[in-house]
């Protein structure tokens, strides 16, 4: 068992290379990283976490005197990774914003701003109720704990105080938005065809019937169907987040294998 009153230098500034990577997560990562969690739970869970995780935390291939002479080259490095990571973390709320988003826009609704707590920006009311949602199905599957499951593995994957960083899965989250964006525009499909076949029912019955003001008559239909929508796709909606996470995860796992 370790002996915290009688640690070394190096294995104080080993310590302080894990702190950072957990603090750096915490504070990117998709729900601790929430301004709802205030900034001294952030900081007692990263110091908690790291207290727990230190006595088996697998060290890379230099020794502790190296450590001591590339604290600073290596202190960035942990910053980057746990950045990264909760960068990561975040998709599944970018996909699911982006959904209200859509949706919104789509319906009419993209002019009512409200203030979205767990991203902390201004969004429409349709962001805010799927953020809401999101948050809650997140939860309910668990998703907390595959976050600390993923940043505790991500010690074993990558080792601290290595001085090797692999780039290349750098690259590979650029992609991610591409992914991103194909899973927002199949979450969004059932409002989005709905709203285009209004729209054009909208436009055959206004040359049909001149006497009507489509443009005034359209709003309240589309808002009435799209919100019909919205709410009979709701299973269909929490069972695409089901998935969402997960394929937020594998991307996690798969970049911790490669950096």
């Amino acid at each position: 068992m370790l002996n915290w009153n009688a640690m070394t230098e190096a294995q104080i500034l080993l310590f302080a290379l894990i702190l950072l990577r957990m603090m750096a997560f915490i504070v990117s990562s998709a729900f601790f990283g929430s301004n709802l969690v205030h900034t001294p739970v952030k900081i007692l869970l990263s110091i908690t976490m790291s207290v727990l995780l230190f006595p088996v935390v697998k060290i890379g291939n230099v020794d502790y005197l190296t450590i001591s002479n590339e604290i600073i080259g290596l202190a960035v490095r942990e910053l980057i990774v746990g950045l990264s990571l909760g960068f990561l973390t975040r998709l599944f709320f970018f996909v699911v914003s982006m959904v209200g988003d859509l949706t919104a826009m789509s319906v009419g609704l993209g002019a009512g701003q409200m203030f979205n707590p767990l991203l902390g920006t201004q969004g429409n009311a349709m962001e805010s109720f799927y953020s809401t949602l999101g948050t809650l199905v997140f939860l309910a599957i668990n998703g907390h704990h595959i976050l600390i499951r993923a940043i505790a593995e991500s010690y074993t994957l990558v080792p601290v105080s290595s001085l090797s960083l692999n780039v290349g899965p750098f690259a590979e989250m650029a992609m991610f938005g591409q992914t991103a964006m194909i899973l927002t525009i199949k979450m969004c499909a059932p409002v989005l065809a709905t709203i285009l076949l209004v729209n054009l029912a909208m436009g055959i019955l206004g040359r049909a019937v001149p006497q009507i003001n489509v443009l005034v008559t359209s709003m309240p239909v589309t808002i009435m169907l799209g919100m019909t929508v919205v709410f009979i796709c709701l299973p269909l909606m929490v069972m695409e987040m089901n998935g969402l996470v997960e394929i937020t995860a594998s991307n996690l796992f798969q970049v911790m294998k490669h950096l």
